[in-house]
């Protein structure tokens, strides 16, 4: 049998842009965690190297990643409502598309969260079992954010951002209706002033809520609405440039340098936010709508894109598994190459043990048509 990572998608209608731009998502938060587990053992001793280490620091801010698969997250789940009120065809079916993220994310999610609620609680024993129940069931229900304001999910760090997706596909298709505005110039100065809106207010509001929410998130979910609408115009409408390529790279690239913790006011945290988005914007717009950088479309790219989610859900357990044994050996002298070693290890170890989940696990899950399919083979079994 011949072993696929392509995705299976519901529409049958694949856009490998959308699988490169997830690459790039997935491959800064998995360099980010790598970086901040690694820097535990050397922090001391390198700790000169690591505050001048260009490389390392733009690593350090690879959790800009999370909002980068925001931006996704709204092309992705705007695309069909915005092809329908245009088009007025194929009207997406509420109740289809909530039972499609049930089957599609909650299976892998649950087994996942699970298995590390058995191995934290009742194998290595680091949570109390009354503790560890409580997060284990509060980040079930997706809930973490609230029951415990300003704490991250004891189980799983990474499942604060899972909590911001489900509360956007839940809103998805009333904030969709957006696209019902028929005047497109209309259309697109509100999504705009939005987005800009909601940085202002993140960063200006004397008053921030406690509780991590979609309302801190929102800008981002809503350039994903700009990009969708673009989108569907189908057809160019920026020449191909070497200069508008290399600009937009290295606008994009630039987002990595700093974070909005390294500005102290409200003023500069707005302007860089506002530079990171429009900077992704960009670049977005560019792999999407015009199709550069076609190197994104390779399907070594678009297959490790395409495991995103699980490569999300099991890396960081995976990186402090592996990682925390790994740091205490020292394989050269030379600090570069021993710290080049160790990302090149544990980038291995978490695609391997990825690709394994996502055969046997998540892509299963992909094939809309599998709880059916299922109950046929266990009524078959039983007769």
């Amino acid at each position: 049998m011949k072993l696929s990572f392509s995705r299976i998608t519901t529409s049958r209608r694949f856009i490998p842009e959308i699988d490169g731009l997830r690459f790039i998502a997935i491959a800064s938060v998995l360099l980010f965690h790598i970086n901040g587990s690694t820097n535990v053992k050397d922090i001391h001793q390198y700790s000169h190297i690591l505050n001048n280490s260009f490389l390392l620091r733009v690593f350090s801010h690879g959790n800009f990643g999370v909002p980068l698969f925001f931006v996704i997250s709204g092309f992705i789940l705007g695309l069909p409502f915005a092809e329908y009120y245009r088009s007025r065809n194929n009207p997406v079916k509420l109740k289809t598309y909530y039972l499609r993220r049930i089957t599609r994310l909650e299976p892998p999610y649950f087994l996942v969260m699970t298995l590390l609620f058995l191995l934290t609680v009742y194998l290595k024993k680091t949570i109390p079992p009354q503790e560890g129940l409580m997060s284990y069931c509060s980040s079930l229900i997706y809930c973490h954010n609230f029951f415990y304001p300003g704490k991250m999910p004891k189980l799983n760090v990474v499942a604060w951002s899972l909590e911001i997706e489900i509360q956007f596909y839940i809103l998805a298709p009333f904030l969709a209706k957006i696209f019902s505005i028929k005047n497109l110039k209309s259309r697109r100065i509100l999504l705009t002033c939005a987005v800009f809106l909601l940085i202002f207010l993140n960063n200006f509001c004397v008053v921030q809520p406690p509780v991590i929410s979609i309302l801190n998130y929102l800008q981002y979910f809503l350039t994903g609405f700009l990009l969708v609408d673009l989108f569907i115009e189908k057809r160019a409408s920026i020449s191909h440039s070497v200069w508008l390529s290399l600009l937009s790279l290295f606008l994009f690239l630039s987002i990595y340098i700093w974070s909005k913790e390294n500005f102290s006011s409200s003023t500069a945290r707005f302007f860089w936010e506002s530079f990171q988005l429009a900077s992704s914007f960009l670049f977005f717009y560019l792999v999407l709508c015009d199709k550069y950088f076609s190197l994104l479309s390779k399907k070594i790219i678009t297959n490790i894109g395409g495991m995103c989610y699980t490569i999300y859900l099991i890396h960081y357990p995976l990186i402090s598994l592996f990682g925390n044994t790994l740091v205490k050996h020292v394989f050269v002298d030379n600090f570069i190459l021993n710290r080049t070693i160790y990302f090149f290890l544990l980038i291995g170890f978490v695609l391997l043990v990825s690709g394994i989940f996502f055969l046997l696990i998540e892509k299963p899950c992909m094939d809309k048509n599998w709880p059916k399919k299922l109950v046929r083979k266990l009524q078959s079994i039983n007769s």
